[in-house]
């Protein structure tokens, strides 16, 4: 069935991919929910994501971030018909769905649970808190009230209030104080539900297209074959994470995680987080390429983002130029990637901070 998708034409080509490895892209959507019902008596979802996992023909999952298609183009038809046996490959035809569903119920759902209950759970308690001293407080006053106007009363002396009245203002508040919180206990109650495949792809990378067609695979902005690129991405990033670290942050290395739009994130004492994409370019370069999930990183999180560039020479990193509040511009509908002058961006950064 899935193979049959393939060849009807969700087939997408990742440009910044130089291995000969096919994949398999799979979006699902995926609710957490708690104990609570909608007025139709079903369960109330309180979190609702689009999940993407990639698997390539060795069955290796990867959970690949929130828009991971944003890089990837359509193929054209010259290029889909040099890829005819990849379209009707064996690997293609398994029924792919019970997988999916497996590797998600076990991967990647677990990560959303426990994000949203984290932050839920301590949202809920801090709404107990308050509901508890403030109706515990109103709970105290009336029942003293009530208590206060029935002296008053077998004393013969006039009211303006009641005692009865006061005693069921009381009550009244006790039993909101019960509802609430039985409400809240509802609330705690958070679990997971089914995921739901919504569609998949094929995704050829450039080096499996630039073999069939008989080209070398080589980098689009620099020039560098591929091994040559990967040491140099490699130099890079280890100057990047050893400037980190001297600056008192502690580096992580996500950039095994397509679509997140950064390579590392860096977190600070205070425990201010820090994205940063990282860009090593060897000597003769003259642009940087990003692509369209790293300029939306940048865009939508300015003041954490960092784009980090590492000049390579005879396999020796440069101290990395640091490039914030550059204006990458907005990508367009079927932009995966665009590419800036290297001496404008080096012009624009300064020292790592």
């Amino acid at each position: 069935r899935h193979g049959e998708l393939m060849k009807r034409g969700a087939v997408l080509v990742d440009d910044d991919d130089a291995s000969e490895s096919p994949r398999l892209l799979f979006y699902l959507e995926h609710g957490i929910q708690d104990g609570r019902r909608t007025r139709r008596g079903e369960p109330l979802t309180i979190s609702r994501r689009l999940q993407f996992v990639e698997v390539g023909p060795d069955g290796a999952y990867q959970h690949v971030g929130a828009a991971p298609y944003l890089d990837y183009r359509p193929i054209t038809e010259p290029e889909r018909d040099a890829l005819a046996s990849q379209l009707d490959a064996d690997w293609l035809k398994r029924d792919w769905e019970q997988e999916v569903m497996s590797f998600a119920t076990a991967h990647v759902i677990p990560a959303h649970l426990e994000e949203v209950r984290s932050q839920r759970l301590e949202q809920i308690d801090k709404v107990e808190r308050e509901v508890k001293a403030r109706l515990t407080k109103e709970i105290n006053y009336w029942d003293r009230r009530a208590q206060d106007l029935k002296e008053k009363e077998r004393a013969g002396k006039d009211t303006r209030l009641p005692a009865g009245v006061a005693q069921e203002r009381a009550d009244q508040l006790a039993d909101r104080l019960q509802s609430r919180t039985a409400e809240l206990q509802k609330e705690r109650h958070i679990v997971p539900g089914a995921p739901q495949i919504k569609g998949g792809a094929l995704i050829i990378p450039r080096g499996l297209l630039e073999k069939i067609q008989g080209r070398a695979a080589v980098s689009a902005d620099d020039g560098v074959d591929a091994e040559a690129r990967k040491r140099v991405e490699m130099i890079a990033m280890r100057a990047v994470m050893d400037v980190e670290r001297s600056l008192g942050r502690e580096p992580k290395d996500v950039s095994a995680t397509k679509g997140l739009g950064h390579d590392l994130e860096s977190r600070s004492p205070d425990g201010r987080l820090i994205f940063i994409e990282v860009k090593g370019r060897a000597k003769g370069a003259d642009q940087v390429t990003l692509t369209t999930n790293e300029i939306r990183r940048a865009n939508n999180v300015p003041d954490q983002f960092r784009l980090a560039v590492v000049l390579v020479e005879d396999d020796v990193g440069n101290t990395p130029v640091y490039v914030r509040d550059f204006d990458f511009g907005e990508p367009g509908f079927a932009q995966t990637s665009a590419s800036f002058h290297l001496s404008t961006l080096l012009q624009h950064g300064g020292a790592p901070e």
